[in-house]
């Protein structure tokens, strides 16, 4: 259903965090009043990618005056995703190298986040997608990119 996702192939330009002040990087009480009833998927997926990944590391950046913070998840160094708090939601991206790309059609998937990662602009690092996280459905989606993503 297309009104349950938001996708957008951005290329590397990051998305605008509602946390802006250098000075403050966002903690999980801030992350949690700004997101409000969907803290509860945040929450959920950071414990998903930690509990299935070996060695994930957090970690906040500040992109600048525009983009804001930006929550990181690593696994040995490895970019797995980008987590950008907004205001009552929040969203992912997520860059799958071609090799990813190729398992796509083989795995559980709706056809709108297939054609949005084929149709994103390729990169050396990989392709970009990004997805506006509002149901719990959406987290199952974001699982299933990781471990194509984990796997290849």
């Amino acid at each position: 259903m297309i009104h349950r996702y938001f996708l957008q192939q951005i290329g590397g330009t990051m998305i605008t965090s509602i946390f802006n002040d250098k000075k403050a990087a966002p903690n999980n009480s801030m992350i949690a009043t700004a997101l409000a009833d969907k803290y509860i998927l945040w929450e959920e997926l950071c414990n998903h990618v930690k509990a299935e990944y070996p060695n994930v590391v957090e970690e906040w950046k500040y992109y600048g005056e525009i983009s804001g913070w930006c929550l990181k998840l690593l696994s040995k160094k490895r970019n797995l995703l980008f987590f950008t708090p907004l205001n009552g939601y929040f969203r992912i991206r997520i860059v799958l190298s071609e090799k990813a790309i190729a398992c796509i059609e083989k795995v559980k998937l709706s056809n709108e986040i297939k054609k949005a990662i084929h149709a994103a602009t390729p990169y050396t690092e990989g392709r970009s997608i990004d997805i506006d996280i509002n149901h719990s459905e959406q987290i199952e989606t974001i699982k299933t990119l990781i471990k194509t993503k984990f796997e290849n």
